[in-house]
């Protein structure tokens, strides 16, 4: 038993109305003493494990897609500045989901911690040593709770004035486990819990050599952590830019038949508009909700004197539906797979939003869905939108959009065309099964297709560029973990 034990439990009960400021720093520098923070000023470590591709489940009830991974991060308490590198391969077998799959090689990714992050060097309360560096001045309170049958001393408090931190110690004062919550546009005020257990000492520095997170409900990381090194020089280059948060929204369109438009522009993904006769539809959400108020800008624009009466989404991954509330806030009819009721209806649409609202929260207006199975088509009697349901393996509800007239297809995310080599593209004469999958399905539908609008590229091109890539052979990635 910690030296706080079963004593400090009750005097909290006997004492809470008073406040008892000093016992909560008596337990936050218990922690910080357990684990050698108090003079720990940079740690490196490193391990093997499991990353998680947040927002990119194959359903939307389901898990984040699972990679193999290399995982190593340096953190410099004194200057609030963190790396993350992370090296994954292939584990889905066969691919399902998103998150860059099929990986074919090994896919390279950094993540830093810096003054133009969103929480900027705050985000490193989130680790013990952090944790338990911000802790001490930053006004925390005391609560106490049973977790799974142990009882734990629950010590709050707040970053940036908004943020709330909640950390688990236990009777041994080490942290079990951190939770905050951040705004996410699809889920709302999300729930970010960081579990750390197995601590081991390191010259006098306790650092956990299991780390577990979930973000809103499932794992993004599972380390098992083998290499650490307290003190270690930490060189961080602060990164230009704003540490990863998408830039302002812009808008490009490009007219590429009478009355259908292709919007590119920032942040990624591309949409389409389409105009009937009496109204106009946007195809394709976007990753903010400002793209898509953008995508709306530029529709009434091009088109002043219809509504937009319905939205397209083609599936419900966050960078393709972050922008759904800011249609239906705008009185948009949502045309989506019918896979997504649930999830739409009770997370998307009722989450609470009260760390950065939206225009639908600010404007609350009741939501209209159209649910598509496998086949729905808008029709004004000159131009029809046919919309299919895609049998593939990287989002069970994707839907596509057929221009029969036009001989024009919208996908998105198995059929992409940056126009320029890219880190994971297949080997030559390799076929992804996702792009085998779209060929199958313009097949067995017997539709003909001249030209293809991809949701993530630089421009329309031909049919021909499929089919060519088409010729090759169907082969999934080998999977296999990473070595240390």
């Amino acid at each position: 038993m910690g030296k706080r034990g079963f004593a400090v439990f009750a005097w909290l009960a006997l004492f809470w109305s008073a406040g008892a400021p000093n016992a909560v720093a008596n337990v936050v520098d218990d922690v910080a003493q357990a684990i050698g923070a108090t003079n720990l000023k940079s740690i490196q470590y490193s391990g093997n494990g499991y990353v998680f591709a947040f927002g990119q489940n194959y359903r939307p009830d389901g898990p984040y897609p699972k990679f193999h991974a290399k995982y190593s991060r340096v953190v410099d308490y004194e200057k609030g500045l963190s790396r993350e590198e992370t090296v994954r391969t292939q584990f889905e077998n066969p691919p399902r989901g998103g998150g860059g799959q099929p990986l074919y090689r090994e896919a390279r990714g950094a993540a830093f911690v810096n003054e133009n992050s969103p929480w900027n060097g705050s985000a490193l309360a989130l680790t013990p040593h952090g944790w338990a560096k911000t802790a001490r001045t930053a006004n925390p309170t005391l609560t106490s709770k049973t977790v799974n049958g142990k009882p734990m001393t629950v010590v709050s408090f707040t970053v940036r004035g908004k943020y709330k931190v909640d950390g688990y110690v236990n009777q041994q004062n080490l942290l079990e486990k951190v939770e905050t919550w951040t705004p996410n546009p699809i889920l709302g005020d999300m729930l970010i819990e960081t579990s750390y257990s197995d601590y081991r000492d390191f010259a006098g520095v306790k650092v956990p050599m299991k780390i577990v997170q979930k973000q809103g409900g499932f794992p993004v990381l599972d380390l098992t952590v083998s290499e650490v090194q307290p003190n270690a020089t930490a060189n961080i280059e602060r990164p230009g830019g704003p540490g990863g948060a998408p830039g302002p929204a812009r808008v490009e369109s490009q007219k590429i038949a009478a009355g259908v438009w292709y919007l590119a522009g920032t942040p990624d993904p591309n949409s389409m508009a389409v105009e009937f006769k009496d109204y106009t539809v946007l195809i394709e959400s976007s990753v903010t909700e400002e793209r898509a108020l953008a995508n709306m800008a530029e529709v009434k624009r091009l088109v002043p004197h219809k509504p937009v009466r319905y939205h397209l989404n083609s599936h419900h991954h966050s960078d393709h539906a972050a922008g759904l509330r800011a249609y239906v806030a705008e009185g948009v009819t949502i045309l989506t797979h019918e896979m997504n009721k649930p999830f739409y209806e009770r997370t998307v649409l009722k989450s609470p939003r009260t760390l950065n609202p939206d225009k639908l929260s600010q404007n609350p207006k009741p939501a209209q869905f159209v649910w598509v199975k496998d086949k729905h088509v808008l029709t004004d009697g000159n131009r029809s939108l046919e919309i299919y349901h895609v049998d593939n393996g990287h989002a069970a509800n994707l839907l596509m959009s057929y221009l029969p007239k036009e001989k024009l297809l919208f996908i998105t995310d198995i059929f992409n065309q940056f126009g320029e080599p890219r880190p994971n593209d297949p080997p030559p004469g390799v076929v992804t099964p996702y792009y085998a999958a779209l060929g199958e399905t313009i097949r067995r539908l017997n539709l003909n297709v001249e030209q293809i609008a991809p949701s993530h590229g630089k421009q329309v091109v031909p049919v021909a560029v499929l089919n060519k890539t088409l010729e090759g052979t169907v082969k999934a990635p080998e999977v296999r973990p990473l070595g240390n």
